[in-house]
């Protein structure tokens, strides 16, 4: 009974009230009138106001609206809603005001009731809306066949252009894009370039959604150098950047993002496994509010984002990212406005005071790596001829942000600290790939550091220049799967449920090939490079810093080892083939001791920054280590070490000054291992199901119990104790323990054997320090983080993420740590589904080696073999702030070693030489490559120690004479002078990045 006089005459013909009625029987009649979110086209004076009636006992009613001066202004037919009886009019709201009205309610030709109202409008909202597909590369399909669906949604959308010129689709990552360039016609990849630059089609800037905390320094750096380089070959432009899903990120995003040519982000929160991260409805629904939980998280959230070093992303952080599906966009343009107006108008952020704005963000048009619903445009599109407001505009990410930047820019709040690494967990179930892919990643930015040789060790003509591009274009595609591997999706939904199925199989091959393929392409390019170096170093004579080497010389059998860090190293190094070799530069012989399977490890000295050392090879008497037999305890340098004689963990530590490391009450020592078991259906969410987080996990708890262990003489090296334990879920766990003679740090490193279970467990790795009540500083990607302090509320505070080092100091000592292999670690305690709000920390850290928490994406068992490395050495407070960087790095990136060569000792290079130089210790240099586009190397640099300041830079083997300022992605700035001694100078800010494209005379700088 749609049409609107049929329904009046029908209710003209029902029965009269009775006049007469008990008053007992009679309930009160309540009459409520509305106004919506809703105006009416053409100009929005008409609201579409909602008239509500309960307690009448009537199959239908007539609402009769009339002005104060008794003016009829509209009538609404009422009928049953569930709740009493309801109906809707538009009514004239143009005054702020407002104004008052009478409402009648008749049944029949009878009035039953009446009441006078004052209704005011409210706010006339602009919703923006990115209409995109979240990009979830193997969670629903196979990868390629992910991607292929992102490309018809583009291909769609280019189509629509002519027949809906007003709709902007909006690709979601780079990826999108560039997926479809590389799989379409040419001519259809020059339509997409078009389109993007005349901002009909939205171009979002991160390659994908990243895992940012378990990337490296440069791999993080890279975030968005896929869209410099698709937007630098098309002459586009870049201003935001979308990440959903993935529910926090490290605090130097915006760092990154501002470095970068981003100055937008919108971003959709998934709280899966990241409870503190709820919203307030979403915890009461699976009844979690209460119980002194604290407070939960309220969305949506508009600020500017702050970065350590003061440069800011204007940042729209919701808790949703398929608006489009949740607001009845598929549905019909009813639905719409009245999903979307009791949206607007009853959601708590909208109703506080520290909303006072009229916009709002919305994200999504259809669900994971989902086909646009062509239904959903032409709903859009009809809501917007029927309601002036909300003005919903299918626009670009930054159409929103640039009308809030130009309202309200200086308005907004600012926050600083990261949104927590929660996902990162999910990567701890494949753990050894998971420490595969972080040595990967440095090994690739030593591949790019050593391409600043590549002109001067390639012979000019014969192909030279080809195969030079060949090396690049294959770094590209090793940056490129590193990038794919560190995206935020593991593996298929049914990951969890169907862990031995062909297709969750087949995703995780999939995945595992993009790990695979960066990891050797990495390890050939710097082998090959090293080669190459060595070959064409000049004999006899050390040569000078930066110098040509000797002219000639005896030639013969060598290697090379090369330092990718930003500060000269001494360090042990594993030599291949390197037993009974001796090893000298500069005449002076590097201590060598011969190991069982035929390498040797051997002590450098000095290797320079940025840099090699050429070595002569030659022969030697064996070295092997020397047999002390079955002891506990070993001493070398400043270190002394006691086992527990139970558990073979670190009993007691002391670092030269006699200072206990050790608390030892709560747990057996230093590097105890902590297997799991338990945990289905709790707190710690490992089901679907979000009441279960109601339920405390039922866990067991195994320690590592000692069965053997025999010390091991270094000769001119050190002392090791080789330690063979027990524990629960592992058939076999091996400990070395090797303390240095010169060097001031300790190393550990543990071997296990375990056979998979789908049964929950976890592995973590103790660390109780004696510190009382320690700050906690964490080195991130391009920064650092002290826990608690640099933290959002919300923020994870579980588990953690660190990139080479964390330094746990108190007023009296403090020691640094790092875990190569493992970048996730807990602190003061394992994880027990506390899911903490706030969080001091005692003193006690945890590596979290392995877990099998996720119920879906990641992997649901692992086994097989691990090996797991840490550092421990003591470094208090007030130390030098660039110390614990410089000694995180030497931890987790290795010295490189080349293959053995032999060479004519003819070749132009010096025996020691550095790519650049830099001579401030504070600076790190993040990365340093050949340009994109071949004119020039682009050099990035990161602030150790919260000093802006002017860093100079000076030629090495790269011989520079032309420089410019640069980003991230490699776009231009302006000239940098250099000085007559050769250097260039940049300004680095405090905790900050800069970038820097330097240039050889035949490369010019323009």
């Amino acid at each position: 009974m749609t049409h609107r006089r049929s329904f009046v005459a029908w209710l003209g013909s029902l029965p009269l009230l009775p006049r007469h009625r008990s008053l007992r029987s009679t309930p009160p009649i309540v009459i409520e009138a509305t106004p919506t979110a809703l105006y009416q086209q053409p100009d929005g004076r008409n609201n579409l106001v909602r008239v509500a009636v309960t307690g009448l006992d009537a199959p239908a009613a007539r609402a009769r609206l009339t002005d104060r001066r008794g003016t009829l202004v509209g009538t609404a037919g009422l009928l049953p809603t569930g709740a009493g009886l309801a109906g809707e009019l538009w009514v004239p709201l143009s005054r702020a005001a407002g104004a008052e009205f009478q409402v009648d309610v008749e049944v029949g030709k009878q009035r039953i009731g009446g009441r006078r109202v004052r209704l005011a409008p409210p706010r006339r909202w602009t919703l923006y809306w990115i209409a995109s597909s979240h990009t979830d590369v193997g969670l629903t399909e196979r990868q390629d066949e992910c991607l292929e669906v992102h490309r018809q949604n583009l291909d769609a959308a280019l189509a629509r252009l002519a027949s809906h010129p007003d709709f902007r689709w909006t690709a979601e990552c780079a990826l999108q894009l560039i997926s479809y360039v590389e799989n379409r016609a040419p001519a259809a990849g020059e339509v997409l370039a078009r389109a993007l630059r005349d901002g009909k089609v939205g171009f979002s800037a991160l390659f994908a959604q990243p895992l940012t905390g378990i990337l490296e320094h440069e791999t993080f750096a890279r975030l968005i150098w896929p869209a410099g380089l698709f937007a630098r070959e098309r002459g586009l432009g870049y201003r935001a950047a979308q990440l959903s899903d993935v529910p926090g990120q490290t605090l130097t995003l915006p760092t990154l993002l501002a470095a970068s040519g981003v100055r937008y982000l919108a971003s959709g929160v998934n709280p899966e496994r990241a409870a503190p991260l709820l919203s307030p409805a979403e915890a009461a629904r699976a009844q979690l509010a209460g119980g002194g939980r604290g407070e939960w998280t309220t969305y949506p959230q508009l600020y500017w984002w702050e970065g350590p070093d003061g440069s800011r992303v204007l940042h729209w952080r919701a808790d949703q990212y398929a608006d489009g599906l949740r607001f009845g966009f598929d549905a019909d343009p009813a639905e719409m406005g009245r999903r979307l107006s009791d949206w607007l108008l009853t959601h708590p952020v909208f109703l506080s005071p520290g909303y006072p704005y009229d916009v709002a963000l919305l994200s999504g048009a259809a669900g994971d790596n989902g086909l646009l619903d062509e239904r959903i445009v032409a709903n859009v599109e009809e809501f917007s001829r029927r309601f002036a407001y909300p003005r919903l505009v299918a626009a670009r990410p930054e159409d929103f942000f640039r009308d809030v930047e130009r309202r309200w820019g200086t308005k907004l709040p600012v926050r600083r600290g990261d949104t927590g690494c929660y996902r990162e967990d999910g990567a701890a179930s494949t753990a050894a790939e998971l420490g595969r892919y972080r040595a990967a990643q440095l090994v690739a930015r030593a591949a790019e550091l050593l391409a600043l040789w590549d002109e001067r060790t390639e012979p000019p003509g014969g192909g030279a220049a080809d195969r030079i591009e060949q090396r690049a274009a294959a770094r590209r595609k090793m940056w490129r799967d590193l990038l794919l591997f560190g995206e935020h999706t593991w593996g298929g939904s049914a990951g969890g449920s169907d862990p031995d199925g062909a297709e969750t199989l087949a995703r995780w091959q999939y995945k595992r090939r993009f790990l695979d393929g960066a990891a050797a392409a990495a390890d050939a390019q710097v082998a090959a490079a090293l080669i190459r170096i060595g070959l064409s170093t000049a004999g006899g004579g050390t040569g000078g810093t930066g110098g040509t080497g000797g002219a000639g010389g005896a030639g013969g059998a060598g290697r090379v080892v090369f330092n990718a860090s930003s500060w000269a190293r001494s360090e042990v190094v594993r030599i291949p083939e390197g037993a009974a070799r001796r090893l000298t530069h500069d005449g002076r012989e590097w201590p060598t001791v011969d190991l069982p399977d035929g390498s040797a490890l051997a002590l450098a000295r000095d290797v320079p920054s940025l840099g090699y050392l050429a070595l002569a090879e030659s022969e030697r008497a064996p070295n092997p280590p020397r047999d002390d037999g079955a002891v506990l305890e070993a001493q070398a340098g400043g270190f002394h070490v006691v086992l527990d004689p139970a558990s073979g963990a670190i009993h007691s530590l002391t670092t030269g000054d006699g200072v206990e490391r050790v608390r030892s009450a709560d747990w057996s020592g230093l590097n105890q291992l902590v297997y799991v078991q338990g945990g289905a259906h709790s707190a710690l969410w490992t089901g679907r199901a979000r009441d279960e987080l109601r339920a405390a996990p039922d866990l067991t708890l195994s320690q590592a119990e000692l069965g053997s262990a025999r010390r091991e003489r270094l000769p001119g090296i050190g002392t090791r104790l080789v330690v063979e334990r027990k524990l629960q879920g592992c058939t076999s766990v091996t400990t070395v323990v090797t303390l240095y003679d010169e060097l001031p740090w300790m190393d550990l490193v543990n071997r296990i054997t375990k056979p998979a279970t789908l049964e929950k467990e976890a592995l973590y790795v103790a660390f109780p320090f004696a510190l009382t009540k320690p700050t906690v500083e964490v080195e991130v990607p391009l920064g650092r983080m002290t826990v608690e302090r640099d933290q959002q509320p919300g923020s994870c505070r579980d588990w953690f993420c660190h990139a080479h080092w964390v330094w746990l100091h108190d007023a009296a000592s403090g020691m640094l740590w790092s875990g190569p292999d493992t970048p996730l670690f807990t602190l003061n305690d394992i994880f027990r589904g506390l899911w903490r709000r706030k969080i001091e920390p005692d003193g006690t850290l945890f590596a979290y080696v392995l877990n099998n928490y996720w119920p879906t994406n990641f992997a649901a068992r692992q086994g097989g073999e691990l090996s797991f490395r840490y550092r421990l050495s003591s470094l208090p407070r007030g130390a030098d702030p660039a110390e614990p960087a410089r000694r995180g790095w030497a931890a987790c990136d290795p010295l490189y070693v080349s293959p053995p060569y032999s060479s004519t000792g003819m070749g132009p290079l010096s025996r020691k030489d550095s790519g650049v130089f830099i001579a401030d210790q504070g600076v790190a240099v993040v990365g340093a490559k050949p340009a994109d586009d071949r004119s020039g190397v682009v050099l990035k640099l990161v602030d150790l120690t919260g000093v802006g300041r002017a860093v100079a830079v000076w030629p090495g083997a790269y011989r520079f004479q032309g420089a410019r300022r640069t980003n991230f992605v490699e776009m231009n700035g302006d000239r940098v002078p250099v000085a007559p001694d050769g250097h260039a100078t940049i300004d680095l800010p405090a905790w900050g990045t800069a970038a820097l494209r330097l240039f050889t005379p035949r490369e010019g700088a323009d």
